[in-house]
């Protein structure tokens, strides 16, 4: 699911839910350029055209280019997570990525009330900057899941949306249960 079919298909079920003011593009441009990283182009559409940042049916914590946004900046993830090594282990693809190379853009793990969240993986070379995404660990410090891109996380949440506005993260409908989402976690 594109970013904008998942505006059609939010504004259609869920017409009455407040999102926060537009970012323009010349704010996102200008923050880019603080960040010191390119971000997707299909979430620079969300930010310009759907919200900039939201907490996305109550259970994601989406950031936005302003700190006054609902959930606060996007940010290098050392600002969730201080304590970063310089590499994290991407577990599913057993590779290493520089840490300076995560951008958060979930803030939290909001039902769980911890640190854990979803990154950009910002790598070089990738068409219109659409990064893979992995979901971190604050306890392990590693990435524990990955998706192909912020549009296919998309797709997962709204795939798994229950018709209440009480949405299930997008990181549960892969361990849906307390048990496997511990040890998947913690290890």
């Amino acid at each position: 699911m594109d970013v904008r079919e998942f505006m059609i298909c939010f504004q259609e079920r869920y017409s009455d839910v407040d999102r926060y003011e537009l970012a323009e593009h010349r704010d996102i441009r200008d923050f880019e350029d603080r960040l010191g990283v390119k971000l997707p182009l299909s979430f620079c559409t969300f930010l310009s055209e759907f919200s900039n940042g939201i907490f996305l049916l109550d259970c994601e914590p989406i950031g936005g280019i302003s700190e006054e946004s609902p959930c606060g900046a996007i940010c290098k993830s050392h600002v969730i997570l201080p304590d970063l090594p310089d590499k994290i282990h991407i577990r599913e693809t057993d590779e290493l990525i520089d840490s300076n190379h995560l951008i958060s853009f979930t803030m939290f793990d909001a039902v769980e009330n911890s640190n854990d969240h979803w990154v950009f993986l910002c790598e070089e070379g990738i068409p219109n900057n659409e990064y893979r995404l992995g979901f971190i660990s604050q306890s392990s410090k590693v990435i524990v899941k990955t998706l192909p891109c912020f549009e296919e996380w998309l797709t997962v949440f709204w795939n798994h949306d229950d018709y209440d506005e009480n949405a299930e993260p997008v990181f549960y409908t892969f361990y849906p249960t307390l048990d496997e989402r511990f040890e998947i976690l913690s290890n």
